[in-house]
């Protein structure tokens, strides 16, 4: 594969991730009265899809699937990014902290919370995370 068949391939997959995530946001979004089950069945769906993981993938820790996803999408060993990685412009943060900053960012301006810096800041988990969700709708 050339590299030009790989940065198509690269743009399809990204544009597949956003289209299903937002999809997720909104059927979340839409929804009257959710339910704390609804809303973690969706909001599961919407951060694999953000880390461009399958379905199959049983991991609940926010951080272990940031790692999972650097390890698909650089094609590594998930231990070995963990035990190399310290991103020093950025005060010695790691991708998967990086990642997950970020994942907690998309999820409150896609379903449109009002930001609770200190509630969200202790979220480690997908379940916890679907937790401040029900609570914040």
């Amino acid at each position: 594969m050339d590299a030009k068949d790989r940065k198509e391939l690269v743009a399809k997959l990204l544009s597949a991730s956003h289209e299903k995530s937002s999809q997720e946001a909104e059927r979340i979004r839409q929804e009257p009265h959710p339910s704390f089950e609804f809303i973690y069945e969706h909001l599961r769906s919407y951060v694999l899809s953000k880390f461009m993981l399958t379905p199959d993938c049983e991991a609940d820790d926010i951080k272990e699937l940031a790692s999972l996803s650097l390890a698909r999408t650089m094609k590594l060993d998930p231990d070995v990014i963990h035990s190399l990685d310290q991103a020093t412009p950025c005060d010695h943060a790691t991708s998967e902290s990086t990642k997950k900053v970020l994942l907690l960012y998309a999820v409150q301006k896609d379903l449109e919370l009002k930001p609770d810096a200190e509630k969200i800041s202790r979220v480690s988990t997908v379940t916890e995370l679907a937790e401040y969700v029900h609570a914040a709708l």
